[in-house]
C-alpha cells in the first residue's frame, strides 16, 4: 500500500439550514517533487506594448525560479497556438521574438498546454493562462470551457489562471481555476512577477500529484499540495453515503472511504467549525460581487461590515483565515464607502476582480495567509 500524504479532518453540522461536512486536509512534510509544468501565454494583438513585455518578464522569472530537475514547457497562442520548446535554452529564444497579434483562441492554447504535460509520474500541477482578453476563437462557450478544465483535473492535470489587465473574464477564469483544481490570480499592470511568485512558492516542489474528493454526486480536484499545506473543503451532505478520498502519488493512487460523522449538536467545538467555515464562504461570495451603482455599494458594505462584526465575534476568530477575511471585508467595506460616495465603475470592476480571485484560495491556509486581500484604487 502506498502512504498517505494527506491527513484528514471531518466535521459536519447542520448550519443555515443545512447539512454541512467540513473536510480539512493537511499534507506532510514529505520530500518535494518535481513538477511538469506548462506556461500558456496569450499573445493575441491585445496583449501588445507593455503588456506582452511584461508577460515576457513574467516567464523569463519562471523558467529561472523552476526547480532544475522541473520540466517546463512555454506555449503562445492568438489564433494560433505555438510551442517554445521544453528547455530553458529554448524557450528564452523564443520569447526573445514573440510578438503579439490576432485573436484569442483561449482553448486551444490551453489545451495544447495540457497534452504537452504527459509524465503521469510527476506533478502536472502548473497550467499558467495569461489571458488581458476573452476566448473568441474555436471553444467560447464558458460552461464547456469550464468543464473541460475539470476533465483535465480528473486525469490529473490542474489549471491555475491569471487575469492580467482589466478586459479578460473574471468567471470564466476563476471558474476553470476551481474546476481545474487550482486558484485564479489577478495582477493589474506593474504586478505579474509579483503574482506569479506568490503562487510558485507553493508549486515548485508539491509532495503529491493531488487528490479527489467525491461525495455523492459532488466532486472538487484539489492540485498538488506544497508540503505541510493545509486546504479546507465544505461539502453539502445529501444522505449518508462516505467520503471518498483518492490521492495520487508517483507511484499509482491511494483510495480511501470515510464514513460521515455524525452532526455535532450546535454549540459544540466541531459545530463552530462548520460555522466558521459557512462564514468564509459567504465572504468569498461577498467579495465576488460588483456592485453597479451608489445605492447596491452602500447595501454591499453593510453587509460586509455585518459579516466582519460576526466573525469578530466569533469562538474561532483567532483562526489565521478568519482574521485575513476581517482584513480583506475591512478594506472591502471601505473601498464600497468610496463607491457609495462617488461611483466610479473602473474601481468596482477592479474590485471584484481582486475578491474574486481571493475566493479561489481562500480555502488554503498559507495561500490566504501568503497572499494578501489587495485594496484597489
Amino acid at each position: 500500500m502506498e502512504p498517505k500524504t494527506l491527513e484528514l479532518k471531518l466535521s459536519r453540522a447542520q448550519v443555515a439550514g443545512h447539512d454541512l461536512l467540513r473536510v480539512e486536509l493537511q499534507a506532510v512534510r514529505g520530500a518535494p517533487l518535481a513538477p511538469e509544468v506548462a506556461l500558456v501565454l496569450d499573445r493575441s494583438g491585445s496583449m501588445a506594448g507593455r503588456k506582452l513585455a511584461e508577460a515576457k518578464a513574467a516567464a523569463r522569472f519562471l523558467l529561472s525560479a523552476l526547480p532544475e530537475t522541473g520540466r517546463l514547457a512555454l506555449v503562445a497562442y492568438d489564433h494560433e497556438v505555438e510551442v517554445g520548446g521544453f528547455s530553458r535554452e529554448e524557450a528564452l529564444g523564443f520569447l526573445e521574438g514573440l510578438e503579439a497579434r490576432g485573436n484569442t483562441a483561449l482553448h486551444a492554447g490551453w489545451k495544447m498546454g495540457t497534452e504537452l504535460l504527459r509524465n503521469p509520474s510527476r506533478p502536472r500541477l502548473l497550467l499558467l493562462l495569461l489571458t488581458d482578453g476573452l476566448a473568441n476563437v474555436g471553444l467560447t462557450d464558458p460552461k464547456a470551457l469550464v468543464q473541460e478544465a475539470a476533465k483535465a483535473a480528473e486525469a490529473g492535470v490542474y489549471t491555475f489562471t491569471l487575469g492580467f489587465g482589466e478586459g479578460y473574464d473574471r468567471e470564466l477564469l476563476a471558474g476553470m481555476a476551481l474546476a481545474g483544481g487550482g486558484t485564479h490570480l489577478y495582477a493589474a499592470q506593474g504586478e505579474l512577477q509579483e503574482a506569479l511568485e506568490g503562487e510558485l512558492a507553493f508549486l515548485r516542489g508539491p509532495v503529491n500529484l493531488g487528490a479527489r474528493l467525491a461525495l455523492g454526486e459532488q466532486v472538487r480536484h484539489l492540485a498538488p499540495f506544497a508540503p505541510g499545506e493545509r486546504r479546507v473543503v465544505l461539502l453539502r451532505v445529501e444522505g449518508e453515503m462516505p467520503l471518498e478520498v483518492e490521492e495520487r502519488t508517483p507511484h499509482g493512487k491511494v483510495s480511501r472511504l470515510f464514513p460521515l460523522p455524525p452532526r455535532a449538536p450546535k454549540g459544540s467545538p466541531d459545530w463552530h467549525l462548520v460555522e466558521l467555515e459557512e462564514l468564509l464562504a459567504a465572504g468569498a461570495r461577498l467579495l465576488a460581487a460588483e456592485p453597479q451603482d451608489k445605492e447596491e455599494a452602500k447595501a454591499l458594505r453593510q453587509q460586509a461590515l455585518d459579516l466582519k462584526e460576526r466573525l469578530e465575534g466569533h469562538p474561532l476568530a483567532q483562526n489565521p483565515r478568519a482574521q485575513a477575511l476581517v482584513e480583506a471585508l475591512e478594506a472591502f467595506a471601505g473601498t464600497l464607502a468610496q463607491l457609495a460616495r462617488r461611483f466610479d465603475i473602473h474601481l468596482s470592476d477592479r474590485t471584484a476582480r481582486e475578491g474574486r480571485a481571493y475566493a479561489t484560495r481562500l480555502f488554503s491556509e498559507e495561500r490566504t495567509l501568503a497572499q494578501r486581500y489587495r485594496k484597489r484604487s
